[in-house]
């Protein structure tokens, strides 16, 4: 299969140059309603890609990574061996200094299947309802302001590892696509006020995507329990915006069976260090600078205020 034919939820084209706000403080019905816009996306088989695709290049890569962990939903184990075998993972792909894992996140559930599908519109259980939030990207430059306490004047990346937690099956419900990093125009990135899923739950500035046909989007089908997904989430060595992130959001995949299995997966967020920064604090308010802060209605955010 080279290809399949899916949709994506997209930010509305409204939101360009300006910070779309969080949903909860639109009043007007039909103007949240509007947010988000679902445009058809062809979405490329990965596997095919000769060479294959590469974190530098194309903001993500799979690699093969058998864990020795037998329970991926053994706390214990995934903040000790587990993390371990990321951070091992995350220095081999990318030749970094060190690492420093910043969280984990599981994600299952029924949300996001085509309608009419005899398993499409059950409640999740620990997952997200609908398209996972939409095609987004989770990281800004807000987020180095968090990393203060282990990035001492060294360039980072955050990349996510991504892994099924069934280790007897492959994925086939709902895989993730992600959107190659190079066909992204700076213009397509909308800066989102929004909420982090952290117990508590704390505020954040976060990246959606303006539809453009120029974007390319691609998945790795039926990826296997050695196989893992590593992608782009941020990048202080690159200038140019686009370059520093990979957008993705699940897909429902019109060829899988209706009797799949459920995805059940689990991702981990690595922060990578490298050399270093030669102006840290410079190149930082640079990049924060490069984010809007004026809401559409020209109301300055101060959502990312410390």
């Amino acid at each position: 299969m080279q290809f399949v034919d899916a949709t994506g939820s997209f930010a509305n084209d409204r939101y360009r140059g300006v910070r779309m706000p969080p949903p909860e403080w639109v009043r007007d019905a039909d103007e949240r309603n509007s947010m988000y816009q679902r445009k058809p996306i062809r979405v490329y088989n990965a596997r095919l890609l000769v060479p294959p695709p590469s974190l530098d290049k194309n903001g993500f890569t799979l690699a093969d990574a058998e864990t020795a962990v037998a329970d991926l939903h053994d706390q214990d184990a995934v903040a000790t061996r587990f993390y371990d075998e990321c951070s091992q993972l995350v220095c081999r792909l990318t030749g970094c200094t060190g690492t420093r894992v910043i969280q984990h996140q599981y994600r299952n559930g029924y949300g996001g299947l085509p309608a009419g599908h005899p398993r499409g519109h059950r409640p999740t259980a620990n997952g997200s309802q609908g398209s996972y939030g939409g095609t987004h990207a989770d990281i800004s430059p807000y987020a180095e302001n968090r990393w203060d306490d282990f990035v001492d004047g060294q360039h980072c990346a955050m990349f996510n590892v991504w892994r099924s937690t069934d280790l007897d099956r492959d994925i086939e419900v709902m895989p993730l696509s992600v959107c190659d990093m190079q066909t992204v125009a700076s213009d397509d990135m909308v800066a989102a006020d929004a909420w982090a899923q952290t117990d508590p739950p704390r505020k954040l500035v976060s990246y959606r995507l303006a539809y453009n046909p120029a974007q390319r989007w691609y998945y790795f089908p039926r990826m296997t329990p050695n196989e893992t997904l590593v992608f782009k989430q941020y990048d202080t060595r690159q200038e140019v915006p686009n370059l520093r992130t990979t957008y993705h959001g699940a897909i429902a995949d019109p060829t899988t069976p209706d009797d799949a299995p459920l995805r059940e997966t689990i991702e981990v967020r690595v922060l990578a260090l490298f050399d270093e920064d030669t102006d840290r604090e410079a190149r930082r308010a640079r990049f924060q600078a490069q984010v809007p802060n004026a809401l559409p209605n020209g109301v300055i955010s101060n959502w990312a205020s410390r």
